[in-house]
């Protein structure tokens, strides 16, 4: 084989290595977010998060009830007039794990149970909207 065959092959096969290591290694979680303001809602309500930029909607995530849900954002949340809305600007991080994946966090548990979310969505220079939806 050439020389440039054998490094693509080995280059390969490191990278399929990589990758079944970060899938099947449990330590390779998602880490704690490093941004600095903190938003955590429980199961019990769902949300509907609506993520814009320049006010053009990019999308939109509904959070069921039996969810838990927790924002990040390194500006301090926007609190509408209106009952259960909450705006982030700047950089936000969203999480959310099933209720099914932990047990009932104790106080001050909820950024740590958060640090193993299976769904994390990360965007620079966005808008978020976050509503409670009400049945």
């Amino acid at each position: 084989m050439t020389r440039k065959r054998i490094v693509v092959i080995l280059s390969a096969t490191i990278a399929a290595a990589l990758l079944t290591t970060a899938t099947v290694n449990p330590r390779l979680a998602a880490q704690e977010p490093q941004l600095t303001t903190k938003y955590f809602s429980s199961y019990a309500r769902a949300h509907r998060i609506t993520i814009s930029r320049n006010g053009t909607v990019m999308t939109t995530l509904d959070v069921p009830v039996g969810v838990w849900l927790s924002v990040y954002s390194d500006q301090e949340p926007v609190r509408t007039g209106q009952e259960g809305r909450i705006e982030f600007h700047g950089n936000v991080e969203i999480r959310t794990m099933p209720r099914a994946d932990v047990q009932r966090p104790g106080p001050g548990d909820a950024a740590q149970m958060m640090a193993s979310a299976p769904l994390v969505v990360a965007a620079q220079n966005v808008d978020v909207l976050s509503e409670t939806v009400i049945p």
